[in-house]
């Protein structure tokens, strides 16, 4: 580091590695005048051997480390939430009536889930084979000019086995009983949910879950898996 005497003007070097971190006293070795001297900002650090444009920057590297310890989330418009979007559970709603809807994405833990709106059966199903969804909520008419929701109904139940067990299937209509297992046994799906009860959808699905947990919680632990 270069110091230039504010009395006489002299210039001298001082070695960067004898410098300490704060501002420090410092007498010219010509004039013998004393003056304080301000080190300069250390680099920030580098990974070994990376290129310029890999140094790490620390507001990023903070923002990592919250995500991965699911303190914040970071959403599709760049605000934060309190869990990683990639930890909520992916949801497709596949619904035909509007006004429900826009009650399930007002209803639904936005913690919890990432919900998605598809108005095609085949684009739902697209995005099934791109992505991992973890939750599916239909309405048996949806899209019901090219019998969607018997589409979506068969593509998930013909998933193998270990993917079929990670997408969790709700049929939302006025014609179930909420949480009817039986109902839900014939018609291929983990959940029924009447459309009255969309309110609660929250409640419902957080017992639902919790049960379906508990009923594979012995393969999960023997696979190694974490619960859904």
């Amino acid at each position: 580091m270069q110091v230039v005497c504010t009395q006489c003007r002299a210039k001298f070097e001082i070695q960067e590695k004898n410098l300490p971190d704060k501002p420090f006293s410092v007498n010219c070795p010509k004039c013998r005048f004393g003056m304080t001297v301000k080190p300069p900002p250390k680099a920030a650090p580098t990974i070994r051997g990376a290129p310029k444009s890999m140094q790490v920057n620390q507001d990023a590297l903070t923002q990592l480390v919250a995500l991965l310890s699911g303190q914040t989330t970071r959403n599709a418009d760049g605000s934060t939430g309190s869990l990683a979007s990639w930890q909520r559970r992916q949801t497709l709603l596949c619904l035909t009536d509007q006004a429900q809807i826009q009650q399930v994405l007002e209803k639904l833990d936005h913690n919890a889930y990432a919900p998605s709106v598809c108005e095609e059966a085949a684009k739902a199903i697209e995005l099934m084979r791109d992505s991992q969804i973890d939750l599916v909520l239909l309405d048996p008419q949806f899209d019901s000019a090219n019998q969607g929701g018997i589409a979506v109904l068969r593509h998930v139940n013909s998933l193998p086995p270990k993917y079929r067990r990670r997408t969790y299937l709700v049929l939302i209509s006025p014609q179930v009983k909420t949480l009817d297992t039986y109902m839900a046994f014939l018609n291929g799906v983990n959940l029924t949910v009447n459309a009255a009860d969309v309110e609660t959808i929250n409640l419902i699905l957080e017992r639902s879950i919790r049960d379906f947990n508990e009923l594979y919680r012995c393969y999960n632990t023997a696979a190694g898996l974490n619960p859904f």
